[in-house]
């Protein structure tokens, strides 16, 4: 860990409620790739513990929902967590904590109003996730995410609709042509700084939805909605037929 971040490092651990056994594991969890792609030094992105963190935070939110709410069908879990587990719900936590300010990004990225951005708010605090998990066990990685998500979770639950389209072309896909549909990142485009996601989503080995956004996450959404919507049009074209 260099020297220069320490005060990033003491500020996000007094943030966090967490203190590291190994410091390493957070500074990992607070670089950007962009600070990597100006200074060039070998250093280790959130990226690896981006994806560790996600799995734990679904999992451990998974569970959550499951015991608290013993009423709720598959179909309503499954909703609920995806209106928790999502990039907005993400970024608002991680702001909410105060994380941003903390994070290890290039100057460009920081110019561009970077400690604000939903998807590296959203990965930032995934990866924080994943370290305090790696730096000592689930348990103390279930403590973090139930003191930060436990009132998201409540209030989430008490929503009447919800706006996650992934969810809702899974269980149109299997309700009307018995496949689950598999989403591809095909092109990335633009500086570290101001990305931009294009992805396809396909049912049946076939095209039904393309999308883009300033996160993979986004995009996939966004194909999803409109993937949605050529069911939905296919439907309607057989009923008419």
């Amino acid at each position: 860990m260099q020297k220069t971040f320490e005060k990033n490092i003491l500020r996000a651990e007094k943030k966090l409620g967490y203190r590291f056994k190994n410091r390493e594991l957070l500074f990992n969890a607070l670089t950007h790739k962009s600070y990597l792609a100006e200074k060039a030094e070998g250093l280790v992105t959130n990226e690896r513990l981006e994806f560790l963190g996600d799995a734990v935070l679904g999992i451990i939110v998974t569970r959550k929902i499951y015991d608290k709410f013993p009423d709720f069908a598959e179909g309503e879990l499954a909703k609920l967590r995806a209106n928790i587990v999502n990039s907005d719900t993400l970024a608002e936590v991680g702001a909410k904590i105060g994380i941003g300010a903390d994070i290890i990004m290039g100057k460009g990225t920081e110019q561009a109003n970077g400690r604000k951005t939903i998807s590296i708010l959203e990965n930032t605090l995934e990866a924080i996730i994943g370290a305090i998990y790696l730096d000592l066990n689930l348990q103390a990685a279930e403590k973090f995410i139930s003191k930060n998500f436990d009132k998201v979770i409540e209030t989430k639950s008490k929503l009447k609709t919800y706006s996650d389209a992934k969810t809702a072309l899974q269980e149109k896909s299997i309700e009307l042509l018995g496949q689950r549909p598999i989403y591809l990142i095909v092109k990335e485009e633009g500086p570290y700084h101001d990305r931009m996601f294009f992805s396809e989503v396909r049912i049946a080995n076939k095209l039904y939805g393309e999308g883009k956004g300033k996160s993979k996450k986004k995009a996939e959404q966004q194909a999803a909605d409109e993937a949605i919507k050529k069911l939905k049009r296919e439907k309607k074209e057989q009923l008419d037929s």
